[in-house]
């Protein structure tokens, strides 16, 4: 049992940890996170603090859009059972049960998705100015 708890205790505090950092590396005060993210200041004080059990999926995926961490990673710290590893009905931690979820989680944050679109659109640009020079050349 002693071994179980601790395992809880690490867990929450890694998940807190990944989040506080994140949210300092952005530059973001504790109030401008929580509300991008539309839960309270105290609920993500008490994520980062290691004192929520069972953070709702839908909450950490709205904090990993916030954060830019992957929507994966923060399901791995708190121990879901991500859609990969259903098959085995493994988890990180072998001593608590784990809940499945239906959610994509390893959807692109929307930061990513962002700069794949731009790398996207410097590339369709590219392709058009070649296609206008190679038909200059063909006109010749």
């Amino acid at each position: 049992m002693a071994k179980i708890l601790y395992t809880l205790v690490k867990m929450r505090a890694e998940l807190g940890g990944a989040l506080h950092r994140a949210r300092s590396r952005e530059g973001l005060s504790l109030e401008a996170a929580s509300r991008a993210a539309k839960i309270s200041q105290g609920y993500l004080h008490k994520l980062e603090t290691g004192r929520v059990e069972n953070p709702s999926p839908r909450v950490l995926q709205r904090l990993s859009e916030v954060l830019d961490i992957p929507y994966r990673r923060l399901m791995e710290l708190t121990d879901y059972l991500l859609p990969s590893d259903q098959h085995t009905g493994t988890s990180r931690s072998k001593e608590k049960p784990t809940m499945a979820i239906q959610a994509q989680t390893d959807a692109p944050t929307n930061r990513e998705l962002v700069r794949l679109l731009q790398s996207v659109l410097d590339q369709v640009a590219e392709l058009n100015q070649r296609q206008k020079e190679l038909i200059e050349v063909l006109k010749r």
